[in-house]
């Protein structure tokens, strides 16, 4: 029995931290409770099931187990079931990232020339990022912006860098503010500061 309670709590563990790190990109993106239907679930269902299967490992008892396994499978079907309602799936794809671009643009500022674009990974799916790359000096970086809050948000492909995203230039030759445009879903708006990357949400207005 020892050997059976074992198996079950690592290989639900397990599991449970993949799908973990997958939803936070492996560790490179926070673990927001909000990002997610299904975070909350799993990250308090691990030392649940963990002190379950200590007390049925050590005592040897038969409900005990019983009752880890119920909790483990319970927790997996509620998983499955949430996800598959929320966006269609019954887990996190896999797949390959898609990716869809606003096209580069370019804005002149500070005596310099900044080329940027918008990148929408995975748009639709638990795994969505989006992406501010901005090139300066001949140095890429890649920002990521919070852009949706939800992953069942809207958007539709830009015809031009604008429809999805707009720099403007600050005082400061480091700092920009973003707009998002009309053709995403979501009207916010950004303060990027390209130097060290931090992000904040400086406006936040309902769609329509």
């Amino acid at each position: 029995m020892r050997k059976f309670i074992v198996l079950v709590t690592l290989c639900y563990t397990t599991a449970t931290l993949v799908v973990l790190g997958f939803v936070s990109n492996w560790l490179r993106d926070s673990l927001l409770f909000e990002g997610s239907v299904i975070v909350p679930t799993l990250v308090f269902s691990i030392p649940i099931v963990l002190v379950v299967a200590v007390m049925a490992y050590r005592r040897e008892n038969e409900w005990l187990t019983v009752a880890l396994l119920a909790i483990v499978l319970g927790s997996g079907w509620y998983v499955a079931k949430t996800h598959h309602a929320a966006y269609g799936e019954w887990l996190p794809s896999l797949a390959t990232a898609e990716v869809e671009t606003s096209g580069t643009t370019v804005l002149n500022a500070h005596g310099q020339t900044i080329r940027y674009r918008l990148e929408l990974h995975n748009p639709g799916t638990i795994t969505h990022r989006e992406y501010l790359v901005v090139t300066r000096g001949g140095t890429e970086q890649r920002i990521r912006i919070p852009i949706f809050d939800d992953a069942r948000s809207g958007y539709v492909s830009a015809k031009a860098p604008n429809d999805w995203i707009i720099l403007h230039p600050t005082p400061d030759t480091n700092v920009y503010r973003a707009d998002i445009g009309r053709f995403l879903f979501v009207r916010k708006s950004f303060q990027v500061n390209l130097r060290t990357r931090a992000v904040k949400t400086i406006a936040t207005k309902p769609s329509g």
